[in-house]
């Protein structure tokens, strides 16, 4: 995703518990999200006083009544794509795969969260320019313009996002027509040019593969056989490692 500026985004700053008058502006462009909406996510953010969720997607600013990770959920399941719950599971069965901050991804895109996932920020780690941290305070500039204060510092940002992508990755080669087993996992994912794309390709963990080609959609899809079999007998089939 390279940096595209928008006139209503750019050189405003949303920090997440104080209604400002960038968040009115936005607020108040913000038409009212669907789900069956297509495009690349870039953020979804708890808006100030719980007055529901700001998303904005394709450079544009919605509004959803839900919190964030519900309005991921009905996002996801509109799209027929991947179930958050059965993530989590595949991520705690997978050590390679973030145990906590669990992202969401699809072939186009992913999105982490920050803190816990019910109503955190959610970010997508290619849609972001630059990251800064003054006085333990870290803000996050998205290729719209947009700036956004995190609860993480700087370090720990980079390594969240790093997973993300990891992730974003090793759903692309376990789904993918083309496989390249002897590459790294930027084969897989294009980081933009960008000052916080050029520290995600630095990080430890995009620079080999952790996981064997396969294992995690093979895992995915035994998550959904478990899902489907305790839905309909109220109970877990015993499964041989």
């Amino acid at each position: 995703m390279n940096e595209v500026k928008s006139e209503l985004f750019d050189g405003k700053c949303l920090i997440p518990t104080k209604l400002s008058k960038d968040w009115q502006e936005i607020l108040a462009a913000s038409a009212v999200f669907h789900d069956m909406m297509r495009g690349e996510i870039s953020l979804i953010c708890p808006v100030p006083n719980n007055k529901g969720t700001l998303i904005v997607q394709d450079h544009k600013p919605y509004l959803a009544n839900e919190k964030t990770l519900a309005v991921i959920e009905k996002f996801f399941a509109a799209h027929r794509l991947m179930d958050y719950q059965l993530m989590k599971r595949v991520c705690l069965s997978l050590q390679s795969l973030p145990s906590k901050k669990v992202p969401m991804v699809n072939a186009h895109f992913a999105l982490f969260p920050l803190t816990k996932p019910e109503n955190s920020i959610w970010l997508n780690p290619l849609a972001i320019d630059q990251v800064v941290e003054k006085d333990r305070v870290c803000m996050a500039r998205l290729n719209n313009g947009l700036t956004v204060e995190v609860p993480l510092l700087k370090k720990s940002f980079i390594a969240t996002a790093s997973k993300a992508v990891y992730s974003l990755a090793t759903y692309r080669r376990d789904y993918s027509a083309i496989l390249l087993s002897n590459g790294q996992p930027l084969d897989y994912v294009s980081l933009p040019t960008t000052p916080f794309g050029f520290q995600l390709s630095k990080h430890k963990i995009l620079q080999e593969w952790l996981l064997t080609p396969g294992e995690f959609m093979n895992r995915y899809k035994l998550e959904e056989h478990l899902h489907w079999y305790r839905n309909y007998t109220g109970d877990f089939p015993e499964i041989d490692d």
